[in-house]
């Protein structure tokens, strides 16, 4: 395996904790302010992993070919 493909996919991977962390955190916000439930705040945080999956690999190509 080629090192550009191992980084792409450690930064992939990186790039997907620190999103899925982050609606975590938006979504623990949302329900201590009682704006959302526990069912939306769910639907949310899969939308996000969903999202996240496709997103992730690609954002860390395109940021790691600029910096090739």
């Amino acid at each position: 395996m080629r090192p550009f493909a191992v980084a792409v996919v450690a930064v992939a991977a990186g790039l997907y904790v620190i999103g899925l962390s982050a609606v975590l955190w938006w979504v623990t916000g949302l329900r201590r302010r009682r704006v959302a439930d526990a069912r939306a705040a769910r639907d949310w945080y899969l939308l996000a992993g969903g999202i996240g999956l496709v997103v992730a690999p690609l954002l860390a190509f395109t940021l790691l070919s600029a910096l090739r």
